[in-house]
């Protein structure tokens, strides 16, 4: 039989290659880096001796790393990208594979200058990977870690320490939302999104609220109830005054349990009328444009083929179900008292919350009140971290770290010894 064609846009190996290639990076540049200071470790007793500059001996280190470190990224990248055919992005793969080795080599660094055995080093490299496989987000779902860890709304501090959390979440961002066929048609399918899930299943959700904080408001048999409903509404709401253009609702502050009232509750569904209007029209405008775009890009033969083509070689529906959670069942979920979208992260902009209070896979990041791309803001992370790591490095920071635990350890085996001989005599 023939060969079957390979088409990039049914590969089922990107989202996969994203993340390996995170994982390679961080891998890579830990091995390069964690036997550099300890191999130099009578060159330095001596020049320690001779008060040479320790600060010029890191700094020729850490340059000499970062070299081998863009070349083994470029080489990866080279073959990698051209193997599954990416097409575009070489630069993007490149830079962000690039930090992550270079935030690894800092790693390196940093356990070669604290601990004075090879072993110990080697035994630590998988180590330290191995969270960065749990806690990236990808192997385990950020809202399906344990209570302690996980968040409904964002991605939990356990994630947002990790290197390869930020790594992935930029090349599967960029890959998903910057190609050449995607480009074209996001800020529609952004706006689509963004309207269909507020008319189908916040309006939805809020009127049923509305509807039990009536019957719970006249029979009275559960305040605690109530409380909670009306906490959601008027969460909802305030977001929802500062997102809308034109929507007031002055009433938000007698949604309480000693204020409302039926009239109020009967507002609100009014309220709640106005706004599913609002988005259906919108809705169907967006809808009106991107058809309009879609024919424009393909009212011809020629161009509907280039149309095609382009879809074939730069979109990816394996990557595409990734970003959109398109396999999770829960579209609305209520979390801390308002209503969370879980479909489609990919389009929607975090708009009320910090940098940090992003969902994962969010096209933007809030930077003191600018959204700038996930790209720019998650390669920030991870040279914040380098640098971090650089300034553990000169200060000896962890080898501090390190003595200061041990000696605590050795004092509470003393004290328990004694302890024991005590109860003993």
């Amino acid at each position: 039989g023939e060969a079957a064609q390979y088409i990039f846009k049914e590969s089922d190996n990107l989202p996969q290659y994203l993340f390996i290639s995170v994982i390679v990076a961080l891998f890579l540049g830990l091995t390069v880096s964690a036997e550099e200071i300890i191999r130099d470790q009578k060159i330095l007793n001596r020049e320690k001796f001779l008060n040479l500059s320790k600060r010029s001996y890191l700094i020729s280190k850490i340059g000499i790393m970062f070299l081998i470190s863009a070349i083994q990224a470029l080489m990866y990248v080279l073959v990698g990208n051209a193997v599954l055919d990416i097409k575009g992005m070489w630069v993007d793969y490149w830079l962000i594979l690039f930090s992550t080795s270079c935030f690894a080599n800092l790693l390196g660094l940093n356990i070669s200058a604290s601990f004075n055995s090879a072993k110990v080093i080697y035994i630590l490299i998988p180590i330290l990977i191995i969270p960065q496989l749990l806690f990236s987000g990808v192997i385990v779902k950020f809202d399906k870690l344990h209570p302690f860890f996980s968040s409904q709304a964002s991605v939990p501090w356990i994630g947002n320490v990790m290197a390869s959390r930020w790594a992935y979440e930029a090349l599967a961002v960029n890959q998903f939302k910057n190609n050449e066929f995607e480009q074209q048609l996001f800020e529609y399918d952004k706006k689509l999104r963004y309207y269909n899930w507020k008319k189908d299943f916040w309006v939805k959700n809020l009127r049923g609220k509305v509807v039990e904080s009536k019957r719970l408001l006249s029979t009275k048999d559960d305040p605690e109830t109530l409380d909670y409903n009306l906490t959601v509404l008027r969460n909802e709401f305030e977001k929802e005054v500062k997102s809308a253009k034109g929507l007031e609702f002055e009433l938000i502050s007698k949604l309480n349990p000693t204020t409302v009232d039926s009239t109020l509750l009967n507002e609100v569904d009014e309220t709640l009328d106005q706004l599913f209007d609002y988005y259906k029209t919108n809705y169907n405008l967006v809808w009106k444009k991107k058809d309009q775009k879609k024919t424009e890009l393909s009212n011809t033969p020629e161009k509907r083929a280039r149309y095609l083509a382009l879809e074939e070689a730069y979109s990816n529906e394996s990557l595409r179900d990734f970003v959109t959670n398109s396999n999770e069942l829960e579209k609305i979920v209520e979390y801390d008292a308002e209503l969370v979208q879980k479909n489609f992260p990919i389009y929607l902009t975090p708009e009320h919350k910090g940098f940090f209070g992003a969902q994962f896979y969010a096209p933007t990041k809030n930077f003191f009140g600018k959204q700038i791309t996930t790209k720019s803001a998650n390669l920030l992370v991870i040279w914040g971290m380098t640098f971090l790591l650089t300034a553990m490095l000169f200060v000896d920071g962890l080898r501090w770290f390190i003595e200061r635990i041990s000696g605590l350890l050795e004092r509470f085996a003393q004290v328990l010894k004694i302890k024991v001989k005590f109860s003993f005599k």
